[in-house]
């Protein structure tokens, strides 16, 4: 019997979820980088996240870098 795999991110997504209040007071603004349920670090830049997912978890592992806001941007594509 085939294994339901889980979606993309999604671990990483609900950990990123479950910790942003606390993360609000101390890092808003920047950029966190999780894989798995690895909280590697924050950064000021995406550019600075996205180097240290790379150099941590190479180009062939899943890894969420995202801006810890407290109201998420909406985009709008037409």
């Amino acid at each position: 019997m085939a294994r339901k795999r889980k979606p993309s991110l999604a671990e990483e997504l609900s950990l990123y979820d479950s910790k942003k209040s606390q993360w609000l007071e101390f890092h808003s603004g920047e950029f966190v980088l999780i894989s798995d349920a690895t909280i590697a670090g924050f950064f000021p830049s995406y550019e600075k996240a996205l180097e240290e997912g790379l150099r941590a978890f190479g180009i062939g592992k899943d890894f969420l870098i995202k801006q810890v806001v407290e109201q998420e941007p909406v985009f709008v594509i037409y």
